[in-house]
Formats: structure tokens, sequence, C-alpha cells
């Protein structure tokens, strides 16, 4: 009686497929199997399957010959390579090893039968995946390093092209003489994809906002003829190839023009927005403390996220995520409250801010429980309206100006302190090093341990001036590029006040939200502000003539 014989084909990737099968594997184990007079009773081919980056338990084929092998339902498990049954050095020879174990003869068409009659054969057994291992990582490897050469060339890596591109021929001849694919913008597509981002960056909108927004403005999917999807629009969002970058694992490119769609600029504040609207946003900055003063005079430590996004952009207030309680130094969040407790027709509903503990925790609150938003948001809009009038009277360079020498002057009295802070400490450390001398001498009252002990510290005091020196002298030579930025907050000052007043709530708290750091809230609508951005902190306090 002949042997029964199950195949498996296998290969990693389903462009090495041809007609849907693998031909290669199949016509070599038939000519085996015939030679041998054994009978092929099933065949099993994966395609696309790796056999380094898939374990055994998660591939169907393999699962299927393991429950016909218990039930003896074949005889002899053939191969084209032993590889194909997988590359995984801490698996795969455990795998071949339970098949033997089971009474399945496990053959190669090439490589012969593996046995485990000896400790050789098993050792041997362990060596070919371990090196087949090793290739599938040299090989990923090569890949990897290939595909980043590739993007840093600002060529397409292969694949199907982002929403807002399209592949082109421009005459472009690879290895194999074949005309290869270039990629471009898709002017029809880049509407969409433009308008996503000026619509997150101007108005704060999330992903199903951005839907509706584009559905109700009639921009729809080019590619399905239907609504653009929530996880459509998110993963737009966060591929930077809109900002002109290709990227490849960890590889990115530089900035190729012809491939931008938006500015590295706006593609960053868009990924710095929602990163900080997202909700595990204060769970990653949950170690983020800062020491505040409260109203009674006492001090407490609270977690600040740092923010300059608005947490929500739905409602009536203008502040949302960056507004604190004074009393208990906690959060306060925006809701809404009927207008009167009276009975009325249209139970109207107004906009408040509410202390988180006071209403949850009362004992940690002695402040009040709620403000209405409509008071203090008539405060910010003043305070930021009175920014506005003073950047436009502020000639840029005197601002500039100003603002650079006032923080180059401070940094040069910190680096000097610092300076003079270690030439005392090597002083002291050359005094201690003499004393050591002495010790050792027996002409000291310390003993060499107490002295070490004190050399040790002075030095560790030394290298720690030593870093902030260093750190002191880099913010120096960055007063420059300072000067840019401060030139950018300036510009981005003037156009938030040419349409502050006219613009819609949620833009208002974009721009609110970009400013204030935090708004503090005390009994009696007592309102302290802290600023995000220097020169906004800067026009508050400049007097005007």
């Amino acid at each position: 009686m002949s042997k029964r014989v199950y195949c498996l084909y296998r290969v990693s990737t389903k462009g090495q497929v041809e007609k849907d099968d693998i031909p290669m594997q199949k016509q070599r184990c038939h000519e085996f199997a015939e030679a041998q007079g054994w009978e092929i009773v099933r065949e099993f081919s994966e395609k696309g399957v790796s056999g380094f980056k898939v374990s055994a338990k998660d591939r169907d084929a393999i699962q299927e010959i393991q429950r016909d092998a218990a039930m003896k339902k074949f005889d002899v498990l053939l191969v084209f390579m032993f590889d194909r049954l997988g590359r995984k050095e801490n698996e795969t020879p455990f795998v071949v090893e339970w098949f033997v174990n089971n009474g399945i003869e496990v053959w190669s068409s090439e490589e012969g039968q593996q046995r485990f009659d000896t400790h050789v054969d098993k050792l041997m057994n362990y060596i070919r995946y371990w090196q087949a291992s090793g290739e599938s990582l040299k090989t990923s490897v090569r890949t990897k390093t290939r595909l980043g050469q590739i993007v840093q060339e600002g060529r397409f890596r292969g694949g199907k092209p982002a929403y807002g591109y399209r592949l082109v021929k421009k005459g472009r001849i690879g290895k194999k003489n074949r005309e290869l694919y270039d990629i471009e913008i898709n002017p029809e597509e880049a509407i969409a994809v433009k308008r996503m981002f000026d619509l997150t960056d101007r108005y704060g909108y999330g992903g199903r906002k951005l839907s509706s927004v584009l559905h109700e403005e009639g921009i729809i999917n080019l590619r399905t003829g239907e609504p653009f999807h929530y996880a459509s629009i998110q993963h737009i969002l966060s591929n930077i190839m809109n900002a002109g970058i290709l990227r490849s694992g960890e590889t990115k490119s530089e900035v190729f023009p012809e491939l931008q769609i938006v500015s590295l600029e706006q593609f960053n504040r868009v990924a710095k927005a929602r990163e900080q609207r997202s909700v595990n946003y204060a769970i990653k900055c949950g170690g983020t403390t800062e020491i505040v003063q409260l109203e009674d005079g006492t001090e407490a430590a609270v977690v600040r996220p740092p923010r300059a996004y608005p947490r929500k952009i739905v409602g009536k207030a203008l502040l949302s995520g960056n507004v604190y309680c004074g009393h208990c130094g906690g959060r306060i969040f925006a809701t809404t409250a009927r207008k009167t407790h009276r009975p009325t027709e249209d139970n109207e509903r107004i906009a408040i801010y509410k202390c988180y503990n006071r209403s949850q925790h009362k004992g940690q609150c002695d402040g009040p429980s709620t403000y209405r938003a409509e008071k203090v948001d008539k405060v910010i809009e003043q305070l930021l309206r009175g920014i506005f009038e003073r950047a436009k009277k502020v000639d840029e360079k005197t601002i500039l100006k100003m603002l650079v020498d006032a923080s180059a002057e401070q940094c040069q009295q910190e680096l000097k302190a610092a300076k003079l802070e270690y030439t005392k400490t090597m002083k002291e450390l050359s005094r201690w090093g003499d004393l050591m001398l002495d010790s050792l001498d027996g002409t000291c009252v310390f003993t060499p341990e107490q002295v070490k002990a004190r050399l040790d510290a002075v030095q560790a005091k030394a290298d720690e001036i030593a870093h902030q020196v260093q750190q002191l002298e880099e913010k120096s030579r960055q007063m420059k590029p300072a000067a840019a930025d401060l030139l950018r907050e300036h510009q981005q000052i003037l156009t938030w006040a040419e349409l502050f007043d006219s613009a819609a709530i949620e833009e208002k708290k974009v721009i609110a939200s970009y400013l204030i750091k935090a708004v503090t809230l005390t009994r009696g609508y007592g309102i302290q502000v802290d600023f995000n951005i220097s020169e906004a902190q800067f026009l508050n306090g400049l007097e005007m003539g």
C-alpha cells in the first residue's frame, strides 16, 4: 500500500503567487512523490503568509494538518524545502518534531527526510531553523534599509497610494526593464484633504464632525462615491505624506514641495491638536504636576496637562480644558444649567463653569460650585481684544527686539551666575584635593574616607553646574531662531485679531486655548490668566500711550 501524502506549499507575499497558485513548489513535490511511489491525498497552499512573522498556532493550514495527523489521516508531510513549515527558531523545530513523534514522516523534496533518531538529528533540525530565522532577519533588515533609501530619494515605495495622491508613469525604468510608477498629487482628491486640515486647524473639528461638515458641503470620497468615514478621516489626518514627507517605518524623507498638500507647520499643529484632544492625553500627562498657590495662601500640587488646544469644541462656553479652581486647584469644566428654577415654556439653558471637586467631592473644595460662563467669557474676550489691539499698534521690529533682548539679558545673567558658581565649586574641589593629601600623610583632622566623601559631593555639584552652563550657552546660541518663532507668533496674533470678532465659537475656543495656558477662577469672579506664548504675556502688560 502506497503512503498517503499531505503537501504544504507556502509563499511569504501574494506577489509570489501566479494565477492563484504556487506552481514551482507544487510541480516539484508532485515529481518527488511520484518517484517515491506515494499518493498525494491533499494539498495546502498558504499565500502571503510569513513563516517568520506568523506563529504556527495562527496558521490555519498547520493547525488543520496537525488535527489530521492526530487522526492518522496521512503518513507523510511533504514540502518543497523545510523552511516552508516556518522560520521561527524557537517554534518550528518543535512543530516538526511533533509530527515525527505522532508517526508522520516529514520530507522535503530538496533536503530529504527529517529524522530524530539521534541527538545529532535534533541538533541539525534546530540549526536548520536557526539559520532560516537568521536569513529572515537579514532579509528584513535589507528590505527595510532599501525601502528607507527609496523614500529618502523621493520615490514611491509601492502599494496603494494614499488618498490625495495618484500613481503615474514618467518613463523611469527599473532593474527588470519595466516602467516604474511615480507618485504625485491628485488635484481632485487633494481638495478634500486640504479642507479636512483647514477645518481641524481652524475650528478644532474631530473626525465625526468633519464627516458631517464635508457631507454638508458636498465633498465626498471620490474613490467610493460615499461620504468620508470617520476612520478614513483619521487616517488622512495622521498621514505625514500630506506634508510632503515620505515614510517607510522609522525612516522619513526630507520635505518634497511637489508632494505637499498642506504645510508641515499646519500638519504639526493638527497633530498636536488631535493628541491634546484625545481621551488618553490626560492619562499620558498624568505625571505632569504644578505647584500652585490657592486663594487661602496655601500651596497645592495639581495635575495640569500642557494644552494649547481646547479639550472640547462643543457648547457655548469659551474655555475648555484650561480653566481651574483657585480654591482647590482642581479642574473646572463647562456645562449648562437652567436659567431659572421657575418653570418656563422654553426651559432656556445657559452655559456655566463648574468645579469638579466642589460638585463631586465637596470636602475637597470650599469655593463656589458654579460660575456663569457669560461673565467669565466677557472678561476673557476683553483681555484678548486688548492684546489684539496692542499687537496692531506695536512695530514688529520693536517687539522682537524688546522680547529677544529681555530673554537674552536674562539668559546672560543666568549664564554669568552659573559660571561664577562653577569657579567657586572648582576652588572648593581643589581645597579638598589638598586636604586628601594631608589626610593621607596623617596631618589632617579628617580621615581619608571623610575627605573622599566630600570630594565626591563637590565633584557631583561641579558636574551639575557644568551641565547647566552648557545648556545656557546653547540657549544663548538659539536666540536668533527664537526671534523667528516670535515673528511667527506675532503674525498669527495679527491674523486672529482680524477674524476674532466675526469668528464662530469653535474658532474662538481654538484661539483662546492657543493663547491662554490657564484661567483660575475664585469667589466673586476673581480671574487670573496665565499665557501660553511670551508675546501675549508681554502685550498684556504693555501700556500704550
